[in-house]
């Protein structure tokens, strides 16, 4: 019962970090849990330390850790979702359809996938 209340999980300490806008910190500490093994396939790390680039307004370090996320889990609908809402703004269409394509295969009423399609559609 003890693990289950751990607070010292990474994943929290780095959310910990977004929610007080500690960006450098969190990624100074994203560092060496990258390194560590135990981590370095961790899914939720990969998404959160992307979202923390987003954040920071560097998207391609955030598609790299979207990509890293996909290539473990293919069809994570978060990395998914933020995924194509990147590519359309960056008007990538090919990129979008793909990533809405998988989004659908999971979750065919997806509002978010849906409202990303929309907007795309309207540029």
């Amino acid at each position: 019962m003890v693990g289950l209340f751990n607070k010292n999980k990474p994943q929290q300490k780095l959310r910990k970090f977004i929610k007080e806008k500690k960006y450098a910190e969190a990624l100074k500490y994203s560092v060496n849990l990258e390194k560590d093994e135990k981590y370095r396939n961790d899914t939720d790390i990969a998404f959160i330390i992307g979202t923390i680039h987003f954040l920071k307004g560097d998207i391609e370090k955030t598609l790299s850790y979207m990509n890293k996320v996909l290539e473990i889990a293919e069809y994570d609908i978060d990395a998914l979702v933020l995924k194509a809402s990147i590519l359309a703004g960056m008007k990538n269409k090919k990129g979008v359809i793909e990533c809405c394509d998988k989004i659908k295969e999971i979750d065919p009423k997806n509002t978010t996938m849906q409202k990303i399609l929309y907007q795309f559609n309207e540029l």
